[in-house]
């Protein structure tokens, strides 16, 4: 009767960040013990793929058994686009905008959302994060994202500015205006000066100390 030999573990999104090896090996259990040394016939790979997909850490996972009787787990990772802040707890928003536990192996370098005073819906906000993600220029500029009775604020690593972006409309529109407006800084002296930058007028950049 073949046996499972031993098992092999790779992460499909190339580095296990959030999980270890040994905590996905730890989920391979089937009736109260491991699976290496359990009769290939008697392995659910099922149960075993359902188990792995559960943690809170796994996007995906797929889980089968070679020729040989080597059990092979491919296992992907959830990615998390940014970090927030709630009054009760701090998660992170994965790509899919969901919602993510913090990991004691890993903390992840993504902007911040200050959402303590509960403004913050991430459905809402989640839009705009994706566009953070996917723009270099974004991802060096912004810190952190808020909201106050005033709208959307972008805190930026430039001289610790702040950006009102106001509601979420023609918000594409109002992310090439702040880009433009940083190359014009980039030649001006004086706009290290500026302490706040708002987007919220057609056609216009308001800066002000």
């Amino acid at each position: 009767m073949r046996t499972v030999s031993e098992v092999t573990i790779t992460f499909s999104n190339e580095d296990n960040l959030f999980l270890t090896h040994q905590m996905v090996n730890n989920l391979l259990i089937q009736k109260s013990k491991h699976v290496v040394n359990q009769a290939k016939t008697l392995i659910n790979l099922q149960e075993l793929e359902n188990k792995v997909q559960a943690h809170p850490m796994v996007s995906s996972a797929q889980v089968s058994v070679g020729v040989t009787g080597e059990l092979e787990v491919s296992v992907k990772q959830r990615k998390p686009l940014a970090r927030m802040f709630n009054a009760q707890n701090v998660v992170y928003l994965d790509a899919k905008g969901l919602e993510m536990p913090l990991s004691s192996n890993y903390s992840a370098r993504v902007p911040v959302i200050n959402n303590k005073n509960g403004f913050i819906k991430p459905k809402e906000v989640f839009p705009l994060i994706q566009k953070i993600e996917a723009d270099d220029f974004l991802k060096k500029l912004v810190v952190s994202v808020q909201k106050d009775q005033e709208g959307y604020w972008f805190q930026t690593r430039y001289n610790q500015q702040k950006v009102l972006l106001g509601d979420l409309n023609k918000i594409n529109q109002k992310l090439k205006k702040l880009k433009v407006f940083y190359t014009f800084m980039e030649k001006d002296s004086l706009s290290g000066t500026f302490r706040k930058i708002d987007l919220q007028y057609n056609n216009q950049v308001v800066c002000s100390k």
